[in-house]
């Protein structure tokens, strides 16, 4: 186990969230009479600080803040691969990165580990065919399973969330703009991934709303690059800083989640569905920051997994 620290706390609803799922999968197993819908809304490289339900003075996130008073929050978690791709493979799978091989993100190439006394573990860069993904459990179970947005668990036709229990998936990230998406999908030019991909979800949502569904709706945002569109840009812009939060460009960022998350809320009353939906937020690893302050990088970061600042 590894020490309490500010950005293992952040993995809080990460393990939570695959212990409701392992529950849920174990009572949609028994074929109850009434199958809860469940909906699972990911953000990348949120920070600690970064949700106003968890102090943060400039960033607005109404319908977070909405969803956290009105539900349960997990404030008691501890990671063993505190970034993108092992908490993926942790989160569709149940396990952690000694039975998956995957520890961190990308190869061992990636780190100057020659010169190190130490060579690291050769780490796995797709889910292994042979684990059981939390969209195969589901849709055994009957339910109709969709993925939209950052899989990270490999792309190409064995791997893709289309082959791991998904009956539909759009893959995409990299980029907020002009994203690529895997399969293809043409958009209108200028669209922001975050909007693209709730548009995805709700129609999902729409056409699923007489059967029990499963949807996994991983946004790529918050993660760098820091790309948000202009109106919410100049929202923040003058806005006064507060508890060590100032860059306006995030917080736009931070702003087109909450909204998707809206949205979802929404179209669940809209629909009459709310009362027979779980809806889980989190947050992946944490977030990218808080370097300045240890003395490992002398440029400053817009977050960090600090509890209470991000100087």
């Amino acid at each position: 186990m590894l020490p309490h620290s500010p950005r293992a706390d952040t993995m809080r609803s990460f393990l939570s969230g695959i212990l409701s799922f392992m529950a849920i999968a174990s009572v949609v197993a028994a074929d109850p009479p009434r199958k809860p819908n469940v909906v699972f809304i990911l953000a990348d490289d949120l920070g600690w600080t970064d949700l106003g339900c968890q102090g943060s003075k400039y960033y607005k996130t109404p319908n977070i803040d909405k969803l956290a008073a009105s539900g349960l929050r997990f404030t008691s978690g501890y990671t063993c691969g505190p970034n993108c791709q092992p908490t993926r493979a942790a989160l569709m799978s149940g396990q952690y990165g000694p039975r998956t091989g995957i520890y961190t993100v990308g190869a061992i190439g990636r780190f100057e580990w020659q010169t190190r006394p130490l060579r690291p573990v050769d780490n796995v860069v797709k889910l292994p065919l042979d684990r059981k993904t939390i969209g195969d459990v589901m849709k055994s179970a009957g339910y109709s399973t969709a993925m939209f947005g950052k899989w990270h668990l490999g792309q190409d036709d064995n791997h893709h969330p289309s082959k791991r229990g998904f009956d539909e998936a759009i893959v995409s990230m990299g980029q907020h703009f002009n994203f690529v998406t895997e399969p293809k999908v043409d958009y209108p030019k200028g669209t922001y991934l975050a909007d693209f991909l709730t548009d995805k979800a709700v129609d999902f949502v729409k056409r699923n709303k007489e059967k029990p569904f499963f949807l996994y709706l991983p946004h790529f945002g918050v993660h760098s690059p820091f790309q948000a569109k202009p109106d919410w840009i100049a929202k923040f812009k003058d806005q006064p800083t507060a508890g060590g939060h100032k860059d306006p460009t995030y917080a736009a960022m931070i702003a087109s989640v909450d909204e998707s998350v809206g949205r979802i809320l929404a179209l669940l009353d809209e629909l009459k569905l709310a009362e027979n939906t779980v809806v889980i937020f989190s947050s992946d690893n944490g977030g990218v920051g808080g370097y300045v302050r240890e003395g490992i990088n002398t440029t400053a970061q817009a977050t960090s997994s600090c509890p209470s600042s991000v100087a």
